[in-house]
């Protein structure tokens, strides 16, 4: 599928993520994501939550347009006869055979069978990134991941952090580059609950959550923010209104995806 080519910038550090796009020279050497990074990609949308805390079910997978050999544990859209799976590839300890294997973030959920294949008879299409924020929807249907058109979403893209710590994990780990769409502004926070943001703290430190509810009645300037994963812990901050003993929102952006490369 056609995507369109980026010119992203790579932020230095975090906190210059979450605040405007930087433009202009700069005395300091940049880092700009690669422009092609999406050339040669084809986007599945998710059906279900094989992915675990990697991707949830309606999340955007980007993948390698052409099937190649795969490393053990590597997410993957695979191919057999005529069913798509979306799974995390495992290599079998008999040569020729793979594990197609399913990890749901829910321990309560049953958890679909490990398929086992012959490794010649399926088309492995290795994930090279997660869309989180989009506005596609599909239709049931028994392939767990359905190709779609997602350049409006990918033009959405205006910056990017290169992952320095364990901060994003499992959203993004270390050397994986996050995606930011548009900044947004404290006042509209409400407007975009449940979803994925970059956060710079009135302490200059600066996080990833997932925006929560806020709290009930005069305490409504105090907001959850939630883990985004299996790892961290969620937070109470304070928007737009300081609150003594939380801390505060200074900058938020939101996060549309993750290139697991670049």
């Amino acid at each position: 599928m056609a995507h369109p080519a980026l010119d992203v910038l790579v932020c230095p550090d975090l906190a210059a993520f979450t605040e405007h796009a930087p433009a202009g020279e700069s005395q300091a050497p940049l880092e700009r994501l690669d422009a092609h990074i999406l050339d040669n990609s084809v986007v599945f949308y998710l059906r279900r939550p094989n992915f675990g805390f990697a991707a949830p079910a309606g999340a955007l997978a980007i993948v390698e347009a052409v099937p190649s050999p795969t490393a053990d544990r590597r997410l993957v859209i695979a191919r057999h006869a005529d069913a798509v799976y979306a799974r995390r590839f495992v290599r079998g300890a008999n040569a020729g055979v793979i594990g197609l294997t399913a990890e749901v973030p829910d321990p309560r959920t049953k958890t679909p069978k490990t398929v086992f294949l012959p490794e010649a008879q399926v088309a492995i299409h290795q994930v090279v990134g997660i869309i989180f924020d989009h506005g596609i929807t599909v239709g049931p249907g028994q392939e767990e991941a359905v190709p779609v058109d997602a350049q409006g979403i990918l033009e959405r893209i205006e910056i990017a952090f290169r992952v320095v710590d364990d901060s994003a994990v499992p959203l993004a780990l270390e050397n994986q580059v996050v995606l930011g769409g548009a900044r947004i502004e404290l006042a509209e926070l409400a407007r975009h609950q449940d979803a994925l943001v970059a956060l710079t703290l009135d302490d200059g430190s600066s996080i990833f959550k997932r925006v929560g509810a806020a709290l009930p009645s005069d305490l409504g300037y105090l907001r959850q923010f939630e883990s985004i994963g299996g790892l961290g812990s969620s937070r109470v901050l304070s928007v737009g209104k300081p609150h003594k003993g939380f801390r505060s929102v200074s900058n938020a952006r939101l996060i549309i995806g993750v290139m697991y490369h670049g």
